[in-house]
């Protein structure tokens, strides 16, 4: 019989603050955290705008290798600040049983960008000797790991944009086999820097809105792209009897998880394949689509991919009384890569305590073949029991997960 696994910490941070609270008072009030680019000068770019986190608020106490973290790329110091934050509120003292599983997609690139320029400026003797352990992607679970004295399993996946959504899975799948106890879990992506920018620019994926507070557009037949955000949350998660037997308080319960591949190419995402991994996730939940309350979609504002993933959506939901609502948190958080699973895990934690979706921000007219499926434009009240999250990736990566209420 596979172990229930629970959610007993949670640690966030993006460009609307730097706690789960926050991030949630900021959806609820359709608060934008989108900007102008403040980490170079886009002047040379069509995409200005970015979703940055506020460097001042993430800070770290006195305690092993503090004089490294300063030195690592935004992702490592990120995802190591929600990590220290989600021990914290889980009130998890104990080291044994435990392990780390962190999703990162691009990494240090913005290490690898400014090391390259340097070396051709300066010559490579002005290289840091930080330089490396900066950008390597499984920098983010060892430090926290190192930092927190974790002798466990540490796992660092590269899943895309489905990778910190596939690094809840597979902790969430270690739990349940009795590998583990508990665990750290989630994402960290921090990659506002030129090169991000010519790159999606090249590929057209990225927005040209003049007007940070009407882009990007979840699902908006006006959409024109994604803004690149900046975010990492990572979770505490337990065995049930085990957080039960200390007293801890329980956020929810994951119930169900699944991954496949299949694309539209390397960059497109496929309907039927989204389907067919949300159906999988709601399988291993042993629940059926119309017991699903709301749907925390990827929907970045991309014209193929929020098409494709509405699509999947009425499909897995077809022949079923009730549907679900559908959110995105895009408009208000920027695309924020390996962390899209886990900051819309975090939101969707916050809807089952306080039974509220969050409203889809700058959406105000879908496309025509979509009318009948149930967009959350307003904060909406309503009875949540659980949550189905998507996170789709380049190389058609798909990943769901299925949050519950504990």
């Amino acid at each position: 019989m596979p172990r229930s696994v629970v959610v007993t910490g949670i640690g966030v941070v993006c460009s609307l603050g730097a706690d789960v609270d926050e991030l949630w008072k900021g959806l609820l009030a359709g608060r934008s955290g989108i900007g102008p680019v403040t980490r170079f000068d886009p002047e040379r770019f069509r995409s200005r705008y970015a979703a940055e986190i506020d460097d001042s608020r993430v800070t770290f106490a006195p305690g092993p290798l503090r004089f490294e973290i300063k030195r690592m790329s935004g992702f490592v110091r990120y995802a190591l600040f929600a990590a220290e934050q989600a021990l914290t509120d889980s009130a998890l003292t104990e080291r044994e049983g435990g392990g780390v599983y962190l999703g990162v997609a691009m990494g240090g690139l913005p290490s690898i960008e400014a090391g390259v320029l340097q070396q051709e400026r300066e010559g490579p003797r002005r290289t840091s000797p930080f330089l490396i352990p900066s950008l390597i992607p499984n920098m983010a679970a060892s430090m926290i790991a190192l930092r927190h004295g974790i002798e466990g399993e540490q796992v660092t996946v590269a899943g895309a944009c489905a990778s910190g959504c596939q690094a809840v899975g597979q902790a969430m799948r270690a739990i349940r086999s009795g590998a583990r106890t508990w665990a750290l879990a989630g994402g960290a992506e921090a990659v506002t820097t030129p090169v991000t920018y010519s790159g999606f620019e090249a590929m057209r994926a990225l927005s040209r809105g003049a007007d940070p507070e009407l882009t990007p557009r979840p699902f908006d037949r006006d959409r024109d792209g994604m803004i690149v955000g900046e975010a990492a949350a990572v979770f505490v998660l337990e065995e049930r009897e085990h957080a039960e037997a200390r007293g801890a308080v329980i956020h929810g319960e994951l119930t169900g998880f699944a991954s496949n591949s299949g694309g539209e190419g390397i960059t497109g995402l496929s309907a039927d394949h989204i389907r067919a991994c949300m159906t999988d996730a709601l399988t291993d939940a042993d629940t059926r689509a119309d017991a699903v309350d709301c749907v925390f979609a990827q929907a970045s504002g991309m014209v193929q991919g929020d098409a494709a993933e509405l699509a999947a959506i009425r499909a897995a939901t077809a022949g079923t009384e009730r549907r679900p609502a559908v959110t995105s948190i895009k408009g208000h958080t920027g695309y924020a890569f390996a962390a899209n699973g886990p900051m819309n895990l975090a939101a969707a934690l916050m809807a089952l305590r306080h039974q509220t979706v969050p409203p889809t921000l700058k959406l105000d007219r879908t496309e025509p073949p979509f009318a009948d499926v149930d967009i959350a434009r307003e904060p909406r009240e309503r009875v949540i029991r659980r949550c189905l999250i998507n996170a789709f990736g380049f190389g058609g990566i798909n990943a769901s997960l299925v949050v519950s209420r504990a």
